[in-house]
């Protein structure tokens, strides 16, 4: 039966992951399963807050009954503190580990309120913890409306109809990959089996740094190595090579942003035993607020993609959007 699901697994056409946009002072997301979610941007002219930036996220799964989640940061804040949008109090709640969290009606009232709003704040104290500016906040709303298949139902935030519930699109499963666990120990690289990977990769010299080839058993005599081919201020791209009986070919990722087609790269990436995941996360900025982070399983023929998250602009948030999952099955 294992043989015959890797071989299912290979076979498998290569992720197509969801789209991110920007509206405003809003970015949105859909993975391939449509669960959408957006967040707040700090406004491009601000200055950096002094404790870093405090987010709002707004996320909502797909069907016709998933209903909104709203997040909200609120730092070190203690005690109750309100949500206002344009002045008018909508909830007043006590922060929890650092943060708001509303679903039902409650989330449904922020929601209603946004897409006609023009400013959200937290206020704390009697002083405001949180501003948020709401422009393009109803677009983004709209675009989730019409990825999750909304537009024109009465499920809608914005683009509302007199559709029933029913016209909503059912819910789809994500993608199953079979994985395998890993054991064993690593392969040792010589001399000669790291001269092979620098001339696979065809890096380099000069811009591959001191960094050194990291290594992970991945099971059945396979060994995962990561040789360092470019190296920043604080990102470094590496090749993922595997290493089976003294010999070295360059891993096969069914995605990746950074390489070539002979030979890919991950920016920033280790290997996760207690997990049994390989995870990369490419910064745009020192600080965090941009970039790209993916992570894969092991089928024993190459590395598939479970998750990946972005955010192209680099205005304040840390919350990074999904936009591919997969269900991890391990054998």
């Amino acid at each position: 039966m294992l043989t015959i699901a890797l071989l299912l697994a290979s076979l498998q056409i290569g992720p197509t992951p969801g789209l991110e946009k920007g509206f405003g002072d809003w970015e949105v997301a859909c993975d391939n399963v449509k669960a959408c979610e957006m967040t707040s941007l700090i406004r491009e002219d601000a200055d950096w807050p002094e404790d870093g930036p405090l987010n709002v996220s707004i996320a909502r799964e797909a069907g016709a009954a998933a209903g909104f989640t709203v997040t909200i940061d609120t730092g070190q804040a203690k005690g109750p503190v309100t949500v206002k949008i344009d002045g008018v109090e909508l909830v007043r709640a006590t922060p929890a580990k650092g943060g708001l969290r509303f679903a039902g009606v409650e989330a449904g009232r922020i929601v209603e309120a946004m897409a006609n709003g023009a400013d959200l704040r937290v206020e704390h104290g009697g002083k405001v913890l949180l501003s948020v500016p709401l422009s393009g906040s109803s677009a983004a709303l709209r675009f989730i409306d019409a990825e999750q298949g909304r537009a024109g139902t009465v499920t809608a935030a914005v683009a509302k109809g007199i559709k029933p519930v029913s016209a909503v699109p059912g819910v789809v499963a994500a993608p199953r990959v079979v994985a395998l666990r890993a054991s064993g120990k690593p392969a040792v690289i010589t001399a000669a089996l790291q001269a092979r990977m620098e001339k696979l990769a065809e890096c380099e010299e000069e811009e591959r740094g001191t960094s050194e080839v990291t290594t992970a058993a991945l099971g059945g005599g396979a060994t995962l190595a990561l040789l360092p081919c470019m190296s920043g201020a604080y990102n470094t791209l590496l090749v993922p090579f595997v290493v089976r009986g003294g010999t070295v070919a360059v891993a096969d990722l069914d995605y990746s942003n950074e390489g070539s087609e002979t030979a890919p790269m991950l920016t920033n990436g280790w290997w996760e035993a207690d997990r049994n995941v390989l995870s990369s996360r490419a910064k745009g900025r020192g600080i965090g607020d941009c970039g790209e982070a993916a992570e894969y399983v092991w089928d024993g023929r190459g590395f598939r993609l479970t998750e990946l998250r972005s955010m192209e602009p680099c205005r304040g948030s840390t919350n990074w959007l999904r936009r591919w999952t997969a269900r991890a099955v391990f054998r």
